[in-house]
């Protein structure tokens, strides 16, 4: 049921253990969430949702038609993205052409 949660744990660098101190379950429980043997009440799976920042739609793994999947992202890459945003047009168009030269 929770398609996209070892995907997110990995994602974001927490163990199991890390995982299941910070919505209080045991890491048990977690490899059995993670490999579909048991499946977490609804306040869990809110919990879950919460300590990645997703929706709870993307950690069952339900894609909405027409909406482009949304792909974890670590936190330095979050960081990057939030100073991005924060750059007026002309900073923005510059750093765009920085990455297409350097992804030749």
């Amino acid at each position: 049921m929770l398609e996209n949660l070892r995907i997110l744990r990995e994602s974001r660098g927490y163990t199991q253990q890390q995982l299941a101190d910070l919505v209080g379950v045991s890491r048990k429980s977690i490899q059995k969430y993670e490999t579909s043997k048991y499946e977490p009440d609804i306040k869990l799976i809110i919990k879950f949702a919460d300590v990645f920042d997703v929706s709870v739609d993307y950690l069952v793994g339900h894609q909405i038609k027409g909406q482009d999947p949304v792909y974890p992202i670590n936190e330095k890459e979050f960081i990057l993205i939030e100073k991005f945003r924060r750059f007026d047009a002309p900073t923005k168009n510059f750093i765009r052409l920085l990455f297409d030269k350097l992804s030749l």
